[in-house]
């Protein structure tokens, strides 16, 4: 199955993975760091690793926001 990932300020890639594949399989085929400090958003609700993708979800990982007053 194909899915998109998203990592805000990156480019998005689409990857391929095995219809049972999780969302830290994704996040490791991608080559994104395991223990990254971002969220994890599947078609715009937070997510575990160990969830469950689908054909066609869209995985967006959200890089902290840093500064303010």
């Amino acid at each position: 199955m194909k899915i998109k990932i998203l990592y805000l300020g990156r480019s998005a890639k689409e990857v391929e993975l095995p219809e049972t594949a999780t969302v830290m399989q994704a996040i490791v085929e991608a080559g994104y760091p395991q223990e990254g400090h971002y969220s994890r958003h599947l078609n715009g609700h937070p997510v575990f690793d160990t969830d469950v993708l689908h054909p066609g979800d869209v995985l967006t990982l959200v890089p902290p926001v840093k500064g303010g007053c």
